[in-house]
């Protein structure tokens, strides 16, 4: 995962699946991201590089939005693959967050 700040957002770019075997760094990155002094208002989770993601990706996008409501900060996804998109609205998560093709 790489991270970029511009402005007040955060991009944050997956370069590896978003598969159970990857979620536990993913989620190292983003509990330090949290933990540090960098200033955001927003975080863009940019998939354009995925196109693998399994139950444990999926929930772990889920939490990431839940962390980033729970602070008050804007989220979306952007760069998703037609599939991803498709399987994010069939679990009606484009309800919760904005999906920027």
């Amino acid at each position: 995962m790489e991270e970029q700040l511009l402005g007040s957002c955060m991009r944050l770019i997956l370069i590896d699946g978003l598969t159970a075997n990857n979620i536990s760094k993913f989620n190292t990155k983003v509990e330090a991201l949290m933990e540090s002094d960098m200033q955001f208002t927003e975080v863009v989770l940019d998939l354009v590089n995925i196109r693998n993601i399994d139950s444990m990706g999926v929930t772990f996008v889920i939490g990431l939005y839940k962390k980033m409501e729970n602070q008050g900060k804007a989220f979306s996804v952007s760069g998703a693959s037609d599939d991803i998109v498709s399987l994010f609205k069939l679990m009606k998560l484009d309800q919760f967050f904005e999906m920027n093709l």
